[in-house]
C-alpha cells in the first residue's frame, strides 16, 4: 500500500510542478487579452468589443454631423451624442480592465493554493 501512496504523491507532485510552472510568470498584456477571449465569458467580451466598435463609429458620425450642423441647437444635440458614445466606450473599457484584473487575482490565488498545498504536504 505504501508503494501505491508513493506513486500517487509523485504524480501529484508532477501535477503541482506543471501548474506552478504555468502560473510562475505573469503573462504580458497581449496574452491576458487573448485569455479573456478563451474564458467562459468570451461571448460577453466579444459583445463588449463589438459594442465598442459600434459606439466608436457612432461617435465619429456624431462628430462629423456636429461640424456640418447649421445651427447651435443641432450642434449641441450632436455633441451630446458624441459625449454619450465616448462615455459608453469608457464604461466598456473600465469593465474590460476590471475583467483583466479579476483574471490576474485568480492566477495569484491559484499560486497561493499551490504554495499552501506544498507547505501542508511538507509538514
Amino acid at each position: 500500500m505504501t508503494d501505491l501512496n508513493d506513486r500517487i504523491r509523485q504524480a501529484l507532485a508532477a501535477d503541482d510542478e506543471e501548474a506552478l510552472a504555468e502560473l510562475a510568470e505573469e503573462p504580458d498584456i497581449l496574452e491576458q487579452v487573448l485569455e479573456t477571449f478563451r474564458s467562459r465569458s468570451r461571448w460577453l467580451v466579444v459583445l463588449s468589443v463589438g459594442a465598442g466598435i459600434v459606439f466608436m463609429v457612432l461617435s465619429v458620425n456624431c462628430a462629423v454631423k456636429f461640424f456640418g450642423a447649421p445651427d447651435t441647437r443641432s450642434m449641441i444635440a450632436w455633441s451630446l451624442g458624441c459625449v454619450f458614445c465616448f462615455g459608453a466606450i469608457m464604461a466598456m473599457k473600465i469593465w474590460y480592465w476590471m475583467e483583466l484584473q479579476k483574471n490576474a487575482i485568480t492566477r495569484e490565488i491559484k499560486r497561493l493554493e499551490i504554495a499552501i498545498a506544498r507547505l501542508a504536504k511538507s509538514h
